[in-house]
This record gives C-alpha cells, structure tokens and sequence, in this order.
C-alpha cells in the first residue's frame, strides 16, 4: 500500500522498487543457517520487508543487531514502526548507504537497491571499491566491504552485472580472487522467468535475479536455481565455477556453455560496431525525402529491415537521408560493402533477442546509433565483409535460437551492444560462408535452427 501512496516522481528520484512479500521470503531463504548470534544489515531498506522477512528466517533469538540505512524519511519512519514493534536493537541510519553505511562489519546483509545510472563523475565512485556504472552494483560492492569473515550478502538486483563492459570492473572486483577485503565467493543466483514478475507494481522492466555471496575463498560449485514466477516452485541444478564464469572479464553465465564450439565473433577475425549515426543531434542533416544534394546518402534504421531485407526508402516515421559534407559528417558513413546489421534493441515481447540481417550496399551508407553492424576490420577502421555469403552465413547464425538462448543465459537486457556481440560463440568464417548460399529473408526458425546446427562439429 505505501508503493500506491507515494508519488512517482518521488519513486523515481530515489529509483524505488519496492520488495513483495514472496520474493523478500525466498531472498532470506537463500542465507545459510546459523548457530550463532547475527549482526544484520538492510541496506536500502524500505518499508522493512527484507528485514522482516530476515527476522522471520532465523528469529529474534538469533539476530542480536538488526541496522537499516534508508534514504527516504517517510519510508524510514514505516520501516522504524515495523522493527521498533520486533523488539530488536540497531540503528537506522536516514542517508545515502553508499556513504553513510555505519563502519560496521556483519554477518547478514540483504538488500534491494535502487536501479539508477551513475556516471563516472559522480564523487560517491571515490568511496567505491571499484568503480561502477549503476547505484545498484554500487550498493552491492558496499555490502560486500561491510561483511565480516564468512559474512553473506543476498541482493535482487537486474541481471545485467552478469555481462558487458561497463560492469566488467565490478565483477572483477567480485570474482576476481582476493581483495584489500577479503575474497568473495559467488554462492548462488536464482533467476525468474517473467521480466515483469518481481516488481509488477512498480511496472519494472529489467529482468531480475536474486544472487548470494559470502566473504570466503570462492566455492568450486555456484547453485543456480530458476522459477517461471515469484509462485512457482524453483529448479534448482548446481555447476563449477568456470562452466558459469567465463573470460577475464568474468562474464557470468546462468547455464554452462556449449563446448562444440571454441570461437566467439571476435576470435574468428569479426568486429562488431554501433551504428554512428545519432538523428536526434543531426537534425539539420537528416531528410525524410531525398534532398537535392550529390551528397545525400541513405540512412538506415533497424526497421528498414522489418520485412527481413533492406527496403529504403521506407514509411517508418525517420528520416531516410543524411548530407554527409565535410569531413566530419563524412566520417559518420560505412564503405560501398558487405555487412550485418544487428538490431540493439528489441521490445520484451519479441521472440528473438538477437535480430540479424546482411546489408549488401553499392554506395556509402549511414547508420543509425540503434543497430550494430559487423565488419572485418577494428574498432578504429570499418572494413567490409569480404562476401555476401559470408555475411548472410553470420545473420543465419546470428538469429539461430542456440545464439539467442546464449545471450538469455548471461544477459537479462532487451538491448544488445557490440561488446556482447564481441562475445558470442561462433563457428568459423570458412563455415559461415559456406552455409551463407542458403540465406533467404523467408528463412523460418525452423530452417535456421537446422542450418546454424549443421554449423557446428
């Protein structure tokens, strides 16, 4: 009821989702036993349910301090009334946990924090272990410095630690072996399925998990459990770390990979780009009818390719020109060439993630900053395919369900960036061009699940 009674505006500015009653009892669930008195910590901590549902876990006779930080006083003040009538001592601190955790080490931290960006200029990255790019991953290095010695933490946090660049020093400072405080063991991940389920008051669309981790020397099995829905009962399997933790980058797998297959799209000589184009700040460059200029050039969008094929120009409410004059503008198009456009985002309701297609072009063309599109050359230089069946091999690879189940596994995001595409298994050039002449725009699921299975040993 408090979630309904606060403003969105005031959800939004503190990035508040509240934790419902089920998945804050299966989050408790996930700490170990204990036979012994516990300090506890809520960080971030609401209305109270993750402590509530902690108390209910061990009973007031086993946690003998029970501390929450919370920055929204009107939810402290509820979050006050609820622990008060326990009976239990601690302090609840009104403040940032990022910087106004108290310096106290705990057995037991449990936490649901907030889901907000944080640039690298924010000064709270100073008091960080590591640097990160969201208030969540930030909230979690912090419980992880307040743990005492076999101290555990469980969080619910978005899945998308598990992968991509912009968390990579995080998890390094997470799985990477010993740290200024200690070692941290990956226990457990539990996933749900819906996208929606855990916090559908809150109309939250990232894809949720809940992870735990103790600090001590890394545990040689992770458990992973997964459910459809905060009321389905979970299956629960257990893996060796390096079958879930793969790369120095640390990229976390929910299951473990495939071993037919060796190469990823950056091994076997491809590099995957972002289109360069961003309308929005080229506004005074950009057509919906061809302007009269020998400089026009086509501009292309991942919906130009709704039917399967390239069609430009297209009634899709964008321009479909860009006037590349000058040296600056003319650095923002991609050579005459073969390519693959990838889409970068796809709605939650699409059956594929991963959305791939070849782009034969006779002229230069532009990009729009939505779509990835894969080359043979590096970051710094575009270089194109070297044939149109190479390409059309990568796209039936590419949207085959076996690279789609690959990216769930370690990604909870609608979006797909060029460092995940970087990342993704894949057989080589020589097999992909091989299989390329079977490319049509029609191809059904079923026919590009048979052909990217014939490209593997």
């Amino acid at each position: 009821m408090v979630i309904k009674a606060t403003s969105e505006e005031r959800r939004a500015k503190y990035a508040q989702h509240l934790t419902p009653p089920e998945t804050a009892t299966f989050a408790a669930s996930m700490f170990s036993d204990a036979d012994r008195p516990l300090d506890c910590l809520d960080l971030g901590a609401g209305t109270g349910m993750l402590s509530t549902a902690l108390i209910a876990r061990y009973g007031e006779g086993v946690i003998s301090r029970m501390d929450a930080v919370e920055i929204d006083p009107i939810l402290a003040a509820v979050y006050r009334n609820e622990i008060d009538s326990s009976g239990l001592r601690g302090d609840l601190i009104i403040g940032d946990a990022v910087t106004e955790t108290p310096e106290r080490q705990y057995d037991r931290i449990i936490l649901n924090p907030p889901y907000k960006k944080m640039s690298a200029a924010d000064p709270r990255q100073n008091v960080l272990p590591c640097p990160t790019a969201n208030l969540y991953s930030a909230f979690l290095a912090v419980a992880l410095t307040h743990l005492k010695d076999e101290g555990e933490v469980v969080a619910i946090v978005p899945r998308s630690w598990t992968n991509g660049d912009y968390f990579t020093p995080f998890r390094r400072f997470v799985l990477g072996g010993e740290t200024a405080y200690g070692s941290f063991s990956l226990d457990m991940l539990h996933v749900y399925g819906s996208r929606t389920e855990v916090f559908e008051d809150t109309s939250v669309l990232q894809e949720t998990m809940l992870v735990k981790f103790s600090r001590r020397p890394q545990a040689p099995r992770i458990v992973v459990t997964q459910s459809a829905d905060k009321a389905t009962k979970a299956v629960r399997a257990e893996y060796d770390w390096d079958d879930i933790i793969r790369g120095d980058g640390y990229v976390v797998r929910i299951a473990p990979p495939d071993s037919r297959l060796e190469g990823t799209v950056e091994t076997v000589g491809l590099c995957p780009s972002t289109g360069k184009v961003v309308d929005f700040r080229s506004r005074e460059r950009t057509y919906r009818d061809k302007p009269d200029t020998p400089n026009a050039y086509r501009l292309i969008y991942a919906r130009n390719f709704a039917s399967g094929k390239l069609m430009h120009p297209a009634d899709i409410g964008k321009c479909q020109w860009y006037v590349a004059d000058d040296d600056a503008s003319r650095r923002q198009l991609i050579e005459p060439g073969c390519y693959v456009v990838v889409k970068r985002f796809s709605s939650k309701e699409e059956r594929r993630r991963v959305m791939a297609f070849p782009l034969v072009t006779k002229e230069k063309v532009a990009l729009e900053n939505h779509t990835n599109y894969i080359h043979e050359g590096t970051k710094r230089k575009t270089v194109p395919l070297r044939s149109e069946s190479l390409a059309c091999g990568i796209a039936i690879w590419l949207n085959s369900t076996y690279v789609d189940d690959w990216f769930r596994d370690v990604s909870g995001s609608t979006q797909v960036n060029a460092g995940d595409i970087r990342k993704m298994p894949c057989p080589t050039l020589q097999c992909l061009e091989k299989f390329g002449n079977k490319w049509r725009s029609d191809l059904t699921q079923e026919e590009i699940d048979e052909l990217s299975e014939a490209m593997m040993p």
